[in-house]
């Protein structure tokens, strides 16, 4: 049997079915006000049913002035909370675990954007630094990322926003929350140096740089009465969104930051390998990963090989959980190396709802053979390659 099957307990309170994880997957699905409906029930609780150990929801935005796609789901009023109650309840029905991942942009969005302009809120970031890149096709003349940036005058006011939304997640009954802070977006922007230029408590060295991140952590904390319930999700190599750094740079500020976390004695911590030289054939697609010039890595560097061992060693309250195109025989190796505790799978759990079955019997995972319109749309109703993906006949 794949060591993934086997059962494992986060922090010593809460058990999961297995190591496999359900990652959180943008789909711009919600098109209910912004929250999810009887399709979000189903694609869901069907992966539960399933039996995935943990699954984190889609990210969900934290405030209106950290949105920016249509049809991505927000939590930010009892409403919001209200429709992803169904979701969860449907879940645990199905004797599923569910997080619910916190996401905020900062200023990875345009202040012309239509959500903007209807709530009246201005583009929030650590510093009024733009950021290279994006094309927003809904704009005349596509254009990138604002350069219209409101700096955050305490970031104290943010980790609010975030204890607000906590607690909303957890009145709709999330059994813990994934903190997003990767991928180029606010929490991101805090700890890289490119997009984080403030002189005070909050930028500049690698301490006061990671220290957003630590408050918001203790905030959930706060609202989850345990740092247990807690997962990280982190990206040391990530060059997402302008967020790439030297390495150097990423050697101190991770080495520091996954030593507090575990410190802290967060739940899980979640490794993503994004933005190494990586080509493999996932199930789904083949992957080559370009860093920018002028910031090398190591030849063959792996991230969650060098910085894994400050999580996952004899006697650790943390979990590792590993990330980004890695194969169910690839995470059955490192599991049984003692390397990682977890793997979390994306894309894969877009065609495939029978991802646990497949492992199971030893089923390849089906691959996308509908073209790049099954991640973000267009579709004629919500179902459409969300829920009308088969299952393996076993």
């Amino acid at each position: 049997m794949s060591s993934l099957l086997e059962p494992i307990v986060v922090g010593g309170k809460l058990p999961l079915r297995n190591r496999v994880g359900m990652g959180a997957l943008t789909r711009n699905r919600c098109v209910n006000d912004l929250k999810p409906g009887p399709a979000q029930v189903k694609h869901y609780s069907e992966r539960a049913r399933d039996g995935t150990g943990l699954i984190v929801n889609e990210g969900t935005l934290i405030d209106w002035t950290g949105t920016d796609w249509k049809y991505t789901p927000v939590m930010i009023n009892d409403d919001h909370a209200g429709a992803w109650k169904k979701v969860v309840a449907a879940v645990h029905e199905e004797g599923g675990t569910i997080f619910f991942q916190a996401w905020h942009v900062g200023r990875i969005q345009n202040e012309n954007m239509p959500i903007m302009k209807e709530t009246k809120t201005p583009v929030l970031a650590p510093s009024a630094i733009q950021a290279e890149g994006g094309k927003y096709r809904e704009l005349p003349g596509a254009p990138g990322h604002s350069n219209n940036i409101t700096v955050i005058e305490d970031p104290r006011d943010v980790v609010e926003m975030y204890r607000r939304a906590v607690q909303l997640a957890k009145n709709a009954g999330f059994d813990g929350v994934e903190f997003l802070a990767q991928g180029g977006y606010l929490p991101h922007q805090f700890l890289c140096s490119r997009a984080n230029m403030r002189t005070d408590a909050y930028g500049g060295s690698v301490e006061n740089r990671c220290r957003f991140i630590l408050e918001v952590v203790d905030a959930i904390e706060q609202v989850y009465s345990g740092y247990e319930y807690i997962c990280v999700k982190l990206c040391p190599a990530d060059f997402l969104n302008d967020s790439v750094v030297t390495f150097e740079e990423m050697k101190q500020t991770y080495s520091y930051l996954l030593k507090e976390l575990v410190k802290r004695r967060v739940g899980i911590i979640n490794l993503s390998r994004r933005g190494i030289e990586l080509s493999t054939q996932t199930g789904n697609s083949s992957t080559i990963d370009c860093r920018p010039e002028g910031f090398p890595l190591p030849p063959g560097y792996d991230p969650v090989l060098d910085f894994g061992p400050l999580v996952k060693y004899p006697g650790s309250p943390s979990l590792l959980m590993v990330n980004h195109d890695y194969t169910p025989e690839e995470a059955d190796e490192l599991i049984r190396a003692g390397k990682i505790d977890l793997v979390s799978f994306g894309r894969p759990f877009i065609f495939n709802p029978d991802v646990i079955s497949r492992i199971r019997h030893n089923i390849p995972f089906a691959e996308n053979c509908r073209g790049n319109e099954v991640f973000y749309g267009p579709y004629s109703v919500e179902d459409e390659n969300y829920n009308d993906w088969p299952a393996a006949k076993v």
